[in-house]
């Protein structure tokens, strides 16, 4: 269950959450502070994300960094350059973390559907 369905979050949500297998055409990111669910030290964000098919969120914290990062951010600003009406093809995978062994969603380029795991972007 996403968090958004038991969370009221600030900033209304007219977004569907995105999960394992999407495949989506990214045009634009945009990270958000939630402070209302920060607990102890750990703030809460959320990642809202453009497509082309409607806007799209997640508060998975892999997510959040690659929509917070200069290298994500650069190559979709490129894509949507070259044709404003496209952007960065990916798909949403879930990847095993590292050390502790949990699976965590991520944002994956899209390789002609088959997902990849993109080497240069630290998990």
């Amino acid at each position: 269950m996403n968090v958004s369905e038991v969370l009221e979050v600030e900033g209304s949500f007219e977004s569907k959450p995105l999960k394992e297998g999407d495949k989506i055409t990214i045009q634009k990111f945009n990270v958000k502070h939630v402070p209302k669910y920060d607990v102890d030290n750990v703030k809460c964000y959320v990642a809202e994300i453009e497509t082309t098919e409607g806007k799209r969120h997640s508060f998975a914290k892999t997510i959040v960094g690659q929509a917070d990062s200069d290298h994500w951010k650069i190559l979709v600003a490129k894509c949507v350059e070259k044709d404003a009406s496209d952007g960065l093809d990916t798909i949403v995978e879930t990847r095993i973390a590292q050390p502790s062994g949990r699976p965590m969603l991520a944002l994956s380029f899209d390789n002609d559907g088959k997902q990849q795991v993109e080497k240069s972007i630290p998990a």
